[in-house]
């Protein structure tokens, strides 16, 4: 007997599964379940015979989010033998697939490359300069985003987009410069495959021939380029069975080209599509829950669902609400509270913040205190100087025509090749690499270039991907540079390298092979190393998508900072979106702070708090001010101890003459008010309007 595959599927979930004709989306609440409503759905169709796995499309849009998937699906002995046939990755991956089998069709040399973020600086501070431009002003670094979100738009030909003369320009120009090198960026994988299926119609054919089932993961981060793909793939399919798997409600990456409208209008572009909402949470409790569903339901642009805690989880704690005099009072609040209940399990406590920013009194007091903590968005292991200066190596060696790789690594170790000796080279041969062996050279360079050509001169297409590479960063002296580096790092790199070599680059049967995963991690979002480790987490919201903890911490939440000073309507829907985000990534608990005096950027500022907070349901929170509080370690809950007199104590008022502030403390009649542009002042009470 197979194995059950809608084991511990509730009715939703089943349903999700057994819905294989036709569009149909899934709308997928925090923590409902949807990996696994995927896995089971992969497995319903193999099992039942419906497609065999290489006409199965599934798309993530994390290596690590495909891998899981791969993994469960593989825990079916009865069909594990299928999976390595399954079309199974991110878009990026798929569509680079695509290219690999129709390069000559998409116009690209067989051996092309990928250049990620570093490499297309490099172009584009080449490009601007150039072009006599100057680099302060128009920046190498925003201009990778810009063309990034240019090319995400899906739209194949430039010329129809409304961009101005010198966007036009270096747009062109970074291009031609690509095509000269024979590489691509990381968002010309998708769009080369667009234009592919726009002038290949026999070749789109085939692919929506091939794939029977389609499936998506993450639906609501879509960009315009993707859900492009995905239409010329259902295209003249009448009902295409496509199931889209996302949530409105966490769109949070508008800033990196996700459209909301993608999901939003999945009925629009597949007429008569099936909606299942999976609304049952397996993470929180019930008050967490319905205080995020109080606040999400602010939104106007969203089609609606409700969380609801499993059938055994109890409604919990209330969300903890707390305002407190100055943002050092906030991280001394938090610090205690992680003292006095972490025993010691300190992963079980996050910090999520909206702004990287915001970390720096939680790291001040973490560390006085002996809080062991991490900050999340620390270098991942593909963006390390010395991972990157290693895959340069490797690949000038697998394409000696890679002139980005040539300039990163000729002076690492130094070799007396400055700016004019490598614009020397360019003016011999089609490559650097090439002119460094016919250039004229003074007798110093001429040496540096025979040791240095000396390095990639041996037979690695016959000698294991590992050894190739230890051989070479031998031969060209970078080892011994961080082996003889004063850097009080240097020893952490070298290990670094060494797992490289040994943990990385030996599980792969070709140097090509390697390289091509090599360059998929360098743009890939997965998560940065040691997640397993007993600290503290402080990251920042965006960073926090995905995961979920015992505790979760959410500081600043004031205006200007959450939401922050974005003004439309549309960007305080996708402010909410994040701040829902953040609520439901606690399983137990959930504690709100925001300050009445913040240090930023070195001022004061006065703050008033969130709308957001104001927002949420009282029923499933604790506002401090309405009682009062105290944390009870043993029950894990928060207490009322006695009703209060109402204080007025953060509220915020308006006075004639000082304007705007915000209550700090009360005497009498006399209140302490901090306001905006005035400072703190004392005033009488009846010359205060509350508001």
């Amino acid at each position: 007997m197979p194995m059950n595959y809608m084991d511990n599927l509730n009715p939703e979930q089943q349903m999700a599964v057994k819905t294989t004709d036709g569009p149909l989306l899934v709308l997928s609440g925090a923590g409902t379940g949807k990996t696994r409503v995927l896995t089971a759905r992969v497995a319903h169709i193999l099992f039942n015979n419906l497609a065999y796995p290489w006409q199965i499309l599934s798309l993530t849009f994390t290596n690590k989010a495909a891998n899981e998937m791969r993994f469960r699906v593989a825990q079916y002995s009865e069909i594990s033998h299928l999976c390595r046939d399954l079309w199974m990755g991110t878009f990026h991956s798929v569509c680079l697939r695509i290219l690999r089998s129709n390069y000559t069709a998409a116009g690209l040399r067989s051996d092309f490359l990928i250049y990620g973020e570093d490499d297309q600086k490099a172009i584009l501070k080449r490009v601007i300069v150039n072009l006599g431009f100057d680099t302060k002003e128009f920046n190498p670094s925003d201009w990778v985003d810009t063309i990034s979100n240019i090319k995400d738009k899906g739209i194949t030909d430039f010329t129809k987009m409304n961009l101005s003369a010198n966007t036009q320009k270096i747009l062109n120009a970074y291009n031609t410069e690509l095509t000269r090198m024979g590489a691509i960026d990381f968002g010309d994988i998708i769009l080369y495959v667009l234009k592919l299926f726009e002038s290949h119609v026999e070749i789109l054919n085939k692919y929506q021939h091939q794939f029977k089932y389609i499936m998506v993961d993450e639906f609501q981060d879509t960009n315009a380029a993707q859900m492009m793909l995905l239409k010329m793939l259902t295209k003249d399919n009448e009902c295409p069975n496509i199931c889209c798997v996302g949530d409105d409600d966490q769109s949070i990456y508008s800033w990196r080209g996700a459209e909301i409208r993608n999901i939003l209008e999945f009925e629009k572009t597949y007429p008569g599509a099936k909606i299942i909402r999976l609304e049952t949470n397996y993470r929180s409790s019930g008050n967490i829950l319905y205080a995020a569903n109080s606040l999400i339901k602010h939104n106007t642009g969203r089609l609606g669902k409700d969380l609801k805690p499993a059938p055994n989880v109890d409604m919990g704690e209330k969300v903890y609400i707390a305002t407190v005099p100055s943002d050092w009072d906030e991280a001394r609040l938090i610090s205690d509270a992680i003292i006095r209940n972490s025993n010691n399990n300190f992963s079980d406590f996050a910090v999520l913040i909206r702004a990287g920013s915001l970390s720096r009194t939680f790291e001040e007091e973490f560390t006085g205190r002996n809080i062991p903590y991490r900050l999340v968005g620390a270098t991942k292991f593909y963006d390390r100087a010395e991972i990157r200066d290693a895959i340069a190596y490797i690949r000038l060696l697998v394409y000696p025509f890679d002139d980005i790789s040539f300039e990163r690594i000729i002076s690492k170790p130094r070799r007396g090749f400055g700016d004019s000796a490598i614009a020397n080279l360019r003016s011999y041969g089609k490559s650097l690499m090439e002119g460094l062996k016919i250039a004229k050279l003074t007798s110093k360079q001429q040496e540096s270039a025979s040791d240095f050509l000396a390095a990639f001169n041996f037979d690695w297409q016959n000698t294991t991907p590992k050894d190739a590479v230890q051989q070479l960063l031998e031969n060209s002296g970078y080892l011994k540079m961080w082996r003889e580096s004063k850097d009080t790092d240097a020893a952490e790199r070298l290990e670094h390298i060494r797992e490289l070599i040994s943990g990385v680059v030996s599980k792969y049967d070709t140097l090509p092979e390697f390289l091509e995963h090599a360059a998929l991690m360098m743009t890939d979002d997965n998560d940065a190393e040691g997640d397993e480790k007993n600290v503290v987490s402080i990251m920042t919201i965006h960073a926090a998508k995905g995961l979920e903890f015992n505790t979760v911490f959410l500081p600043a939440w004031e205006e200007g900072i959450f939401p922050n000073d974005k003004k439309s309507d549309s960007d305080i829907e996708e402010e909410r979106r994040l701040a829902y985000v953040a609520i439901t990534r606690a399983r137990v608990r959930v504690i709100i702070t925001n300050a009445m005096v913040r240090s930023m950027f070195g001022q004061r500022l006065y703050q008033s708090s969130s709308r957001f907070i104001g927002e949420m349901n009282r029923e499933f929170v604790f506002v401090q001010g309405d009682y009062n509080y105290s944390y009870n370690s043993q029950k894990t809950e928060y207490k009322p101890k006695a009703k209060k007199i109402e204080s007025v104590v953060g509220k915020m008022v308006v006075h004639a003459e000082m304007g705007t502030g915000v209550v700090i403390s009360e005497n009498g009649d006399i209140l302490t008010v901090a306001f905006k542009t005035k400072g703190i002042k004392n005033v009488a009470r009846n010359f205060l309007r509350f508001v």
